[in-house]
């Protein structure tokens, strides 16, 4: 037997050697021999496998690793023992062991390795695969073949970047199954320089520059030596691709110590050269400072200052004036902290800075400013402005002295309680304008450099008394009463008064330590200038003048002598022994306290017009001197006649009448009315009407219980402080009373004639002559009817239709109108004369007619709909559009006309009527649609369509079918009167989309929707003549045929057959 056996490899923990035998039947008494060399493995060598046991494969594991084999097998049966088959085959070599590698910079690593502990080997195969991502690159594996010894240097790699080794076997060109690996990551790059971005006194914030190039890092270590911080070892992430400047901030370091600071990248484990720097902290700061006021002169002064408060190192201390001429004083730690500066500038303001250093650091300053004693002014004097008195005191700085303002004091000499105060300028001049007058003054000038003051120099002055102030200055019949007063702030000794007489210059004065004077003896009527001074120290006020006539001697023998309507002439006699300038002429009513003055006048006489009708008058004469009137004026009293009354209004009604009348110019107290009818004059009525005389407006008075349509005559006079004016008469009529019903006819078949009725006012109740009738149109006469006439029936004819009238009737007495009796009707409007449509469909129509005559608001449209719903329509347009109709129906429409509203005497025409129908549409939908019988092939339906909803007339039902989801469609029509039908050829167990559709001569109407999923049930019973076929059969086995179509998938598709066996 030949064959061709062929070897399969698959590696697992050990090599396996695979011998595919195909066509072993696995007869009995056939075996196989296989031996091989080196004699290790499994099977051993030599070892015998019988046919049946093999199948088609041996199997042939537990090899030595990386070793050469050859293979021999034998076949062996009854007649042959054969070498059929013959190979060789190399092992794939072990992994190499104890992988390490040391890396020696950020670009350089050096990777060693052991040969395998089992097998041999020719090369080895190193494969580096870099683990890091890189922006804008993407690192590729290398693999170096070829390796003959243990050790290899990789170069040029990223420094800080992660790798992985992989290291094989290589024997006979066949690499190791597995590898040895190992990750390492080179050194990254030291950072950039570094600097302290902020420093306090327990803080140092350092800022440093990522390495070049950046390379691959993670984070920064930054340390600092003392380890005094709070957290001495920082980590910082790196930020930022590529990396910016970072920063790291120690605190709770101790003030002015130096530190040691270091930086390094990390990259994994691996940490960068460091980059160091030395830097300080502050140290603390002075407590304070302060200075010996005792010890600060013109030209020098003492500093004290206390040490920080606190933990801190410094050398020494740094004390400065602020000033470049002067440079920094150090002073050790250990000295006093004291120091005196000397040879300096009078009142010049030096600030002091005192600063702790530690090294080259200084702390934050303390600093206070001293200012020097400036030096005191020269040529103090004084000057006194001789208009206002005001004393002005003016020096001059010392040139070699700073000084910011001046401090001028002053006090009274006199007196320990007296005026003093201090006042500070910046100028080398002041006036003292608030020193009192009358008194003698010590006034000291110090210079100023903010708080020192320099030495006093002093200057005395004395000041004015103020001038006194006139109160009081009253004129007698032959002198002058004076009385006055002084500031009280003024000092004065005595008082000098003076009186010149000013139509001679006669001069007199006097002097008095008191503040009131008594001038007697002097002229009437002569004016007199009095002047007041004030003495104080020898020195003289300013005089206050004062000018005042004393009184003149009044006029005699005052009369009236000519007097008219409205005016009178005065005339008086002049005084004797007095100067008189003018005479004042006034007069006052008695309603009126307040004078009115006349312009004055140089003779005896003078004339007063203009005065009011009615009043009582008071008339005062006096002698004037100066603008000074005598205090004995002349006066007498004149009354003037009342005016009539005029412009009479009466207001009449028809019992009473209101008469309405201005109010008379000038005074009226009260008026007397007195009326009497003209028919019977005898009979007199009389009213008094009290007038109120701080009212301006009309005069009313109600005269009432009068007789409706009489003539009354009425009389009217004025009475003023007794005295009486003209009779005013006035003729008047009352308005007759109207007590008449009045009914208005009106009908809808006369639409433009209107007739009123009514019934009779009685004349015992009014006196009239006619009644009058009229419509609110200006064009229809008014109708009149005399109060006699039998007939009380008024018909206007030749009207508009539906319009709105306004109705009146009144009484009249000799063209006297009674009050108006007023009513409101409308006329009915006239009817449509027919109705016509424009447009006609299925479900609207649209209505026309003619505008009717007269006037009208709208149109009222009646109908039913086919619900027996009585629905109004409104328009105001002559046609109407009625929507939502039924089709194919008959409608009855009904137009009324309207004229008015609710609100405003509606009236409706008689209604006009017209039927019309609707045309034909599509039908409702179907509302009945249900399957009555379901078989798997076939499906019986209903359906009914209700009468309402046929919209014509039928011509047939459409049912249209299709499989769910498929648009092939299949339809059956249906006559109109059937209401069922059958729907066949359907497939079982798929499921239907059934939709029927009413037709009319219009149109399909909507469709009504089934959907349905057919039965399956058991296929029908096959013929009995129907029996399987024998084809074939065995001991065990018997084989039969039978054809699909014995069976029918009437009821659905077959999917399985049964065959029943059954033993005979």
């Amino acid at each position: 037997m030949a064959f061709d056996p062929f070897l399969a490899v698959s590696l697992s923990s050990g090599a396996e050697l695979v011998i595919h035998i195909p066509g072993n039947l696995g007869q009995d008494g056939v075996v196989y021999r296989l031996d091989y060399y080196p004699p290790f493995g499994h099977p051993a060598p030599n070892t015998t496998i019988a046919s049946k046991d093999i199948r088609d494969v041996i199997k042939f594991s537990q090899a030595l690793p990386g070793t050469k084999y050859d293979f021999w097998l034998y076949y062996s049966n009854a007649t042959h023992n054969t070498l059929t088959w013959t190979a060789n085959f190399t092992t794939v070599p072990d992994p190499p062991s104890g992988l390490s590698v040391l890396v020696k910079s950020g670009k350089t690593a050096v990777i060693s390795w052991n040969p395998p502990a089992h097998g041999s080997f020719t090369s080895f195969k190193l494969k580096i695969n870099p683990l890091v991502h890189i922006a804008d690159q993407k690192p590729q594996p290398t693999t170096i073949d070829n390796i003959d010894g243990t050790q290899y240097v990789l170069k040029d790699l990223i420094p800080g970047a992660t790798y992985q080794v992989q290291a094989f076997t290589v024997f006979e060109n066949k690499e190791s199954a597995a590898y040895t690996s190992r990750n390492f990551t080179t050194k990254p790059n030291t950072p950039g320089k570094f600097i302290v971005w902020f420093r306090n006194e327990t803080t140092l914030l350092v800022l440093w520059q990522p390495p070049y190039p950046a390379a691959i890092y993670t984070h920064y270590k930054v340390s600092i030596d003392p380890p005094d911080a709070n957290d001495s070892i920082l980590y910082v992430e790196k930020e930022g691709e590529p990396p910016g400047p970072a920063q790291a901030a120690f605190k709770g370091l101790v003030p002015g110590r130096a530190y040691n600071i270091s930086v390094q990248t990390m990259s994994e484990d691996e940490i960068s050269t460091p980059t160091t720097a030395q830097y300080r902290t502050v140290p603390l700061k002075p407590q304070k400072i302060m200075f010996d006021r005792d010890k600060i002169t013109k030209n020098s002064f003492v500093v004290h200052w206390e040490p920080p408060s606190g933990r801190s190192e410094f050398d020494k201390y740094q004390i400065s004036l602020g000033t470049k001429k002067t440079p920094p004083v150090p002073r050790p730690r250990e000295e006093s902290t004291q120091l005196e500066f000397n040879n300096l500038e009078p009142g010049k303001t030096y600030s002091v800075i005192v600063k702790t250093v530690s090294g080259k650091v200084t702390s934050w300053p303390v600093s206070a400013e001293v200012t020097l004693k400036p030096l005191p002014v020269l040529n103090l004097r004084s000057s006194t402005d001789e208009k206002t008195g005001i004393i002005t005191i003016s020096w001059q700085p010392d040139p070699n002295s700073t000084q910011d303002s001046y401090e001028v004091s002053y006090h009274e000499v006199e007196s320990t309680i007296g005026d003093s105060n201090t006042v500070t300028t910046n100028k080398t001049e002041i006036s003292l304008e608030a020193l009192l007058p009358g008194r003698k003054y010590a006034i000291t000038v110090q210079a100023l450099s903010k708080d020192q003051q320099s030495v006093e120099k002093v200057i005395y002055v004395t000041t004015r008394p103020s001038a006194p102030i006139i109160e009081d200055l009253k004129p007698m019949v032959d002198g002058l009463n004076i009385s006055w007063k002084s500031d009280v702030n003024s000092k004065q000794d005595q008082y000098e008064i003076h009186w010149i007489r000013n139509d001679t210059n006669e001069v007199n004065f006097r002097t008095t330590n008191e503040s009131k004077i008594l001038l007697k003896h002097l002229y009437p009527g002569a004016g007199y200038l009095v002047k007041v001074f004030a003495i104080s120290h020898g020195l003289r006020s300013e005089p206050h003048e004062y000018f005042q006539p004393v009184f003149p001697k009044p006029p005699t023998n005052m009369t009236i002598e000519k007097t008219t309507s409205n005016s009178v002439i005065v005339q008086w006699s002049a005084p004797e022994g007095s100067l008189i300038s003018e005479y004042a002429i006034r007069y006052r009513t008695d309603s009126d306290n307040q004078w009115v003055k006349l312009p004055a006048v140089h003779n005896t006489e003078a004339e007063v017009t203009d005065m009011t009708p009615g009043e009582r008058y008071t008339i005062q004469v006096n002698t004037v001197s100066y603008g000074l009137e005598s205090n004995e004026p002349q006066q007498l009293n004149h009354t003037v006649r009342p005016n009539p009354v005029s412009n009479i209004n009466p207001l009449v009604d028809s019992n009473n009448v209101t008469l309405e009348w201005p109010r008379p110019e000038g005074r009226v107290e009260t008026y007397i009315v007195n009326w009497r009818e003209s028919t019977n004059p005898s009979v007199v009525h009389k009213r008094n009407v009290t007038q109120n005389q701080n009212t301006t407006g009309l005069v009313r008075l109600l005269v009432g219980d009068l007789m409706p349509g009489e003539e009354y005559i009425f009389d009217i006079q004025a009475i003023s402080n007794d005295l009486e004016s003209d009779i005013t008469v006035l003729r008047t009529r009352t308005m007759p009373l109207i007590q008449s019903e009045v009914v208005v006819v009106n009908n809808q078949q006369s639409t433009d004639t209107i007739s009123l009725r009514y019934t009779p006012t009685p004349q015992t109740s009014s006196k009239f002559d006619r009644y009058r009738f009229s419509l609110s149109e200006p064009g229809i006469p008014d109708q009149e009817k005399l109060a006699n006439d039998s007939d009380r029936l008024v018909t206007f004819t030749g009207l508009i239709p539906g319009r709105l009238y306004n109705i009146t009737v009144w009484t009249v007495s000799h063209d006297v109108a009674s009050q108006p009796l007023q009513r409101q009707d409308r006329l009915y409007p006239e009817p449509i004369t027919g109705i016509n449509t424009t447009h006609i469909s299925d479900t609207e129509i649209t209505l026309t007619w003619a505008s009717p005559r007269g006037e009208y608001n709208a149109f009222e449209v009646q109908y039913l709909t086919t619900e027996n719903t009585f629905l109004q329509n409104l328009t105001l347009h002559n046609s109407i559009t009625i929507n939502d109709l039924k089709p194919h129906r008959n409608y009855t429409f009904t137009v009324i006309v309207r004229s008015g509203t609710e609100s405003s005497i509606l009236r409706r025409s008689l209604p006009v009527s017209a039927i019309f129908t609707t045309k034909e549409s599509v039908p409702g939908k179907v509302e009945k649609f249900e399957p009555v019988d379901i078989q798997p092939s076939d499906i019986v339906f209903e359906w009914s369509l209700p009468t309402a909803e046929q919209n014509g007339v039928i011509t047939k039902y459409t049912i249209t079918y299709g499989l769910e989801g498929s648009k092939h469609t299949s339809s059956k029509d249906f006559g109109p009167l059937e209401y069922r039908g059958v729907i066949s050829q359907l497939v079982p167990g798929r499921t239907y989309i059934f939709k029927i559709q009413a037709e009319t001569k219009i149109g399909f109407g909507p469709e009504s929707t089934w959907k349905q999923k057919m039965p399956i049930l058991a296929p029908p019973k096959p013929s009995m003549q129907v029996v399987p076929t024998e084809v074939c059969k065995s001991s065990t086995t018997i084989q039969i045929r039978f054809r699909k179509n014995y069976f029918s998938e009437a009821n659905g598709p077959i999917v399985s057959y049964a065959i029943i066996v059954a033993e005979d």
